[in-house]
């Protein structure tokens, strides 16, 4: 077969080829639109090399196709891949548009350089790694002046549409090439009835794809971490870990009332009663809203569930004052109590001394994680729910425990 000779077959072979060679961005680039610019739309657009759109159309200029090489090709596809995922051209906003653009490249070539060596001439910015676009825009805003705008190399694309689908024209000077090209709020190459892309589904795809055939490219997962492995709230988790600790049995003594109409008799479902011990920190890096939202969520948990008692202990250097939680707890009267210092152990020995080990089903212990966990663990599971700017390091070294932390700032 010989080699191909047209700018469309030439993509055509590269969104193969990328997903052979690399899985996750060739998995990504077959879901997106391909659409060849015309000379009239590469006028109008002022886009001379390839871009991207919020509905996943990728779009390039031919001529420009025909002047690099296949290893480029490959490059251009998965350095768009990256900034639609990343969103980028809806992060524009009113960010001028060509200093914006040499930002988001340094952002996508900084994390390709793992994968790709990065084409001569392109924006290369090593010493921004780590960086997201909007720092290193706020960086290049104050660096560029007009006659050093292609001191850190050029860009390959321009990402003319914001979230809204409307061009940002912001420092671009005469803009009558645009013309009538697209209306507002859609990008020109958007084709009616396409929805803005579904980058989430995309990249879990993608991932798993990638992952299976051990393919997966340096840094996908720090990059997306939070779509392919997204944190739970931590009231989900704590009220997840309680219902599956939570015993219970079958009795046909009191056969369940719906099963009836039926004809058959099923079993009721029958729960043993189970108390929960709550140790409370009281030093003084626990806010009050924290406070107020963990024992909120406590109440709520005792309230739905008729098998579920609480005993709540706090703690500082000692334990004084214990509390049951009913329809007549007031949560304010232990934080007026004031703060005192950080131990944990106190309330790990009035439960051996009052309940026994063998007796407690579950300590779930509220804490900044500024705290000295008991020297030895007990028999009975520890939750430690830690506050949003608490440490979790000196209760995730201890045995028979769970860490679960409220969403950080």
């Amino acid at each position: 077969m010989g080699k191909p000779t047209t700018p469309r077959e030439r993509i055509s072979k590269a969104r193969i080829k990328l997903l052979d060679r690399f899985p996750f961005f060739g998995s990504i680039a077959m879901k997106m639109v391909i659409h060849e610019m015309t000379p009239e739309e590469v006028e109008r657009t002022g886009c001379t090399t390839a871009g991207v759109d919020i509905y996943g159309n990728l779009f390039y200029n031919p001529a420009w196709i025909d002047e690099i090489d296949d290893e480029f090709v490959l490059f251009t596809m998965a350095h768009e891949v990256l900034h639609l995922c990343m969103k980028h051209p809806e992060r524009l906003g009113g960010r001028q548009h060509k200093i914006w653009n040499l930002a988001v490249d340094a952002t996508v070539n900084n994390t390709l350089s793992e994968t790709w060596r990065i084409p001569d001439g392109l924006v290369d910015m090593p010493n921004m790694k780590g960086k997201c676009g909007e720092e290193i825009y706020d960086f290049l805003i104050k660096d560029l002046t007009p006659k050093t705008q292609n001191k850190y190399g050029k860009s390959i694309d321009f990402h003319i549409w914001d979230a809204k689908g409307g061009r940002n024209n912001s420092g671009q000077g005469n803009t009558s090439k645009q013309g009538n090209i697209g209306t507002e709020g859609n990008s020109p190459f958007k084709i009616d009835g396409q929805l803005p892309f579904d980058e989430v589904r995309a990249i879990k795809d993608a991932y798993d794809l990638a992952k299976g055939q051990g393919k997966l490219p340096a840094g996908m997962e720090r990059i997306f971490g939070d779509i392919l492995a997204p944190k739970l709230n931590w009231k989900d988790q704590l009220r997840k870990y309680l219902v599956n600790i939570l015993p219970c049995d079958y009795t046909y003594t009191r056969p369940s009332k719906k099963s009836y109409s039926t004809g058959f008799y099923m079993p009721t479902v029958t729960r043993e009663s189970i108390e929960l011990a709550i140790g409370i920190d009281t030093s003084g890096s626990v806010s009050d809203e924290e406070y107020m939202e963990f024992l909120s969520e406590i109440m709520g948990i005792c309230s739905q569930f008729d098998s579920v008692k609480a005993t709540i202990i706090p703690c500082d250097a000692d334990v004084t004052d214990v509390y049951e939680v009913n329809e007549h707890f007031d949560p304010t009267i232990i934080k007026s109590r004031g703060y005192g210092g950080t131990l944990s152990e106190p309330v790990y020995k009035w439960l051996e001394n009052n309940i026994g080990q063998e007796n407690v089903k579950l300590l779930i212990y509220f804490t900044d994680g500024f705290i000295d966990p008991p020297k030895e663990a007990p028999s009975y599971h520890t939750l430690w729910v830690i506050t949003k700017n608490g440490s979790t390091e000196a209760v995730e070294r201890m045995d028979n425990a769970t860490v679960i932390q409220m969403p950080k700032d």
